[in-house]
């Protein structure tokens, strides 16, 4: 007769965890209590319950500040990118929106930076950094480089998209002619630098979208690079059938 596997302590107190964030006895923006109390209520050992605590940020439930404590996160929208754009793909609670900042900045392009936008190395490049909130939670993260051989953008204030699509607008505006997009979508594990930024653990999977578009002169004129929470995204593309498809059918 096989033996039977005990579950590891930490899973207990996710489970628990888990069910009273989901039941509301744990309520969104609230913080947990100090280390020493749960670690007293659960009879285990510091390690353990950061094991725990680990594994729910990981799954969007947990968000950890600095010097602060452990918070439940806010359940924002799902952030959906639908084919060539981004939005969000229903209202939060109570009506609220996503709050947008935009900051700018020239940039020496680095060796990897260059090499994507086919620059000499060290050349100026304007980049756009778009940080989303939810109640003082992050949601998104993304960052847009144009040449300034290209253009000098004028991206107009208020942000109204999480994912810069003012900045394609301003493009478009200064009439660079674009002529292709390629889109590469792949899910990986974020570097340091996204973690801090996204508020998630190491762990957690992000799902990146990165957009490449050339103009009809096969310059890039744009890199953009847009970094979401595997557990907060949706990418949906829809795609149009010919004509002659359709009158088939």
């Amino acid at each position: 007769m096989g033996t039977r596997m005990t579950p590891k302590r930490h899973v207990h107190i996710v489970d628990d965890l888990r069910l009273q964030i989901a039941t509301g006895t744990l309520s969104a923006g609230s913080q947990l209590p100090a280390e020493s109390v749960l670690m007293k209520r659960y009879a285990t050992s510091r390690t353990t319950l950061r094991e725990a605590f680990a594994r729910l940020e990981n799954e969007g439930l947990l968000i950890r500040r600095q010097g602060i404590g452990n918070f439940v996160r806010h359940s924002a929208e799902r952030i959906a990118y639908v084919t060539g754009s981004c939005q969000a793909q229903r209202r939060t609670a109570g009506n609220a929106a996503l709050e947008i900042s935009l900051t700018q900045q020239t940039v020496k392009a680095s060796a990897e930076l260059a090499d994507r936008l086919r620059l000499p190395v060290g050349s100026d490049v304007a980049a756009y950094t778009y940080r989303s909130h939810y109640m003082m939670d992050p949601c998104s993260l993304a960052r847009i480089y144009v040449p300034h051989a290209i253009a000098l953008l004028d991206v107009p204030w208020p942000v109204g998209s999480p994912m810069g699509e003012e900045v394609r607008h301003a493009l478009v505006q200064a009439e660079i002619r674009i002529a292709e997009t390629i889109t590469r979508i792949s899910s990986r594990l974020p570097v340091q630098e996204e973690a801090w930024e996204l508020r998630i653990g190491t762990g957690t999977a992000v799902l990146e979208i990165e957009h490449v578009t050339t103009d009809v002169e096969n310059r890039v004129v744009e890199l953009a690079r847009i970094v979401l929470p595997g557990f907060g995204a949706d990418v949906v593309f829809t795609e149009q059938a010919p004509a002659r498809e359709l009158e088939v059918a």
